[in-house]
């Protein structure tokens, strides 16, 4: 090989390199940290269930207030350490509000709970719950919502549509 040929494939290389970095640095720029969920992917703390309707939608049928957990993801490289977002609701029971927030949860048992947000009385229309966020730097911790639907009142039943975490 003469030293012209050695120059070139070291530029190609070098800029290869440059290429694939910079693809990857915007890939990872690019992705986005919202997610929408489904409410049937929430489950039921407890011994009382949820149902899931044909809209996949979890609703509460029962008498007694149901506590659901709706789990979030959670990178872990590049970190995120902030768990926010949106629950969509629908609140049809006339005594009690539907109310969620964000929980961050490690295996030793330490939890960061954030403030709950409730729904504005009973309507047949969604409501959008903005989730404060929280902050939680250790990454062997699980983010999640935590919402309260209540206790069927007369046929008044209450769902979470779907949810959308934001976490960065």
């Amino acid at each position: 090989m003469d030293t012209m040929s050695i120059q070139e494939s070291f530029q190609g290389i070098l800029f290869g390199i440059a290429l694939v970095t910079g693809l990857l640095g915007t890939s990872v720029a690019m992705a986005s940290p919202m997610i929408n969920i489904p409410g049937s992917a929430c489950i039921a703390e407890g011994g009382v269930p949820l149902n899931v309707d044909t809209d996949g939608e979890a609703e509460n049928l029962s008498t007694s207030v149901v506590w659901a957990i709706c789990a979030a993801e959670r990178t872990i490289s590049p970190s995120d350490t902030t768990l926010g977002g949106t629950v969509w609701v629908i609140d049809l029971s006339s005594t009690q509000d539907v109310c969620c927030r964000a929980v961050s949860k490690n295996p030793g048992g330490a939890r960061v709970n954030g403030p709950f947000t409730c729904s504005s009385g009973a309507t047949s229309t969604f409501q959008g719950l903005t989730i404060t966020s929280i902050t939680d730097p250790f990454t062997f911790s699980s983010f999640y919502f935590e919402c309260q639907l209540p206790a069927n009142s007369g046929g008044g039943v209450s769902r979470i549509q779907g949810y959308r975490t934001v976490a960065q």
